[in-house]
C-alpha cells in the first residue's frame, strides 16, 4: 500500500457508523499512523477512518485495532 506524499483526511466516530468530526487532513503515512494511534487508542472515538482525496477508505479502527488494511492489523500488539 503506497501512501508516502499523498494527502489523507481522518475522521473520527464516538460510535460506529454514527457521525463524525470535521475531517482532518493529514500528509503523508506518518501522519495517518501518528492520528490513527492517538485517537483510534485514546477510547475517546470508537472508530478511526482514513480516506484519500477520492473518499476512498485506506485505513480503519475500531476499538483501538486496525481492522483495515491487512499490513496494519500486525501493529495491533501494542504502540510502535
Amino acid at each position: 500500500m503506497e501512501i508516502q506524499s499523498e494527502i489523507f483526511y481522518g475522521y473520527c466516530f464516538p460510535e460506529p457508523d454514527g457521525w463524525h468530526t470535521p475531517p482532518v487532513t493529514l500528509n503523508g503515512a506518518e501522519e495517518v499512523f501518528r492520528y490513527t494511534q492517538l485517537h483510534g487508542k485514546s477510547g475517546l472515538f470508537r472508530e478511526v477512518r482514513i480516506t484519500d482525496a477520492n473518499d476512498f477508505l485506506v485505513v480503519q479502527m475500531i476499538d483501538g485495532k486496525y481492522v483495515w488494511p491487512e499490513e496494519w492489523k500486525s501493529f495491533n500488539g501494542g504502540l510502535i
